[in-house]
């Protein structure tokens, strides 16, 4: 494969979320304190990740966390249809969606991320991991952006655990994701003090936020 040209934007990285929803994430990441301490559940191929690097204010640390397990041979294909269908113009998509048939998940992250100029600086740790497992070491965070497995259960334990944190966001609150609605609505349900918004469903964004 002939590697392209250096990757610009969150749009040079494949992965599920549209443009909404990642100016929304970029618009709330860049609105919490400097030096803030950033936990990252769920990357993809690190689109979100790519839109964090952009808009985090100066000395924030930020922690991302998955498994990287999208490695099954049909669901590699099945992910492969499914965005060179909608990108297949971009020749930096095109090259990681490549990269991924060729060898596996983690080795995208790695070679779109690492070509972002703020990622030695700003990503304190990568974590190869269940994000459950993590957050019973470390539950200690300002801002978590929670984007990994979508059933009611994980997400459920996930807002139990950072139920405290000031700024909490993510995917998923779309009627194409009940579990994810349901456990979020419960986290609404017990903290009516906090203020929850989210995208339209028309968008397809799915973005929703607490503060």
């Amino acid at each position: 494969m002939i590697i392209p040209k250096t990757i610009e934007s969150y749009s040079d990285v494949p992965g599920f979320n549209n443009d909404t929803h990642l100016d929304n994430l970029m618009s709330f990441a860049s609105s919490i304190p400097e030096g803030s301490k950033v936990l990252e559940i769920g990357c993809a191929w690190g689109g979100s990740t790519w839109a964090l690097l952009d808009s985090l204010p100066k000395n924030c640390k930020l922690h991302v966390c998955d498994t990287f397990g999208m490695n099954h041979p049909q669901l590699k294909q099945k992910h492969f249809n499914g965005v060179m269908k909608k990108h297949s113009h971009n020749t930096a998509v095109s090259y990681a969606m490549n990269l991924y048939l060729e060898k596996d998940h983690r080795s995208v992250f790695d070679w779109c991320l690492k070509q972002h100029p703020r990622f030695k600086k700003v990503v304190k740790q990568v974590h190869q991991r269940p994000s459950l497992e993590l957050l019973a070491e470390d539950a200690e965070w300002d801002f978590v952006y929670i984007d990994g497995l979508h059933s009611y259960e994980n997400v459920k334990a996930e807002l139990k655990i950072v139920d405290k944190v000031k700024y909490i966001c993510g995917d998923d609150y779309h009627p194409a994701h009940p579990g994810c609605m349901k456990a979020i609505d419960e986290f609404v349900s017990r903290n009516p003090d906090r203020e929850f918004t989210h995208d339209d469903f028309e968008s397809g964004s799915g973005f929703w936020k607490v503060v």
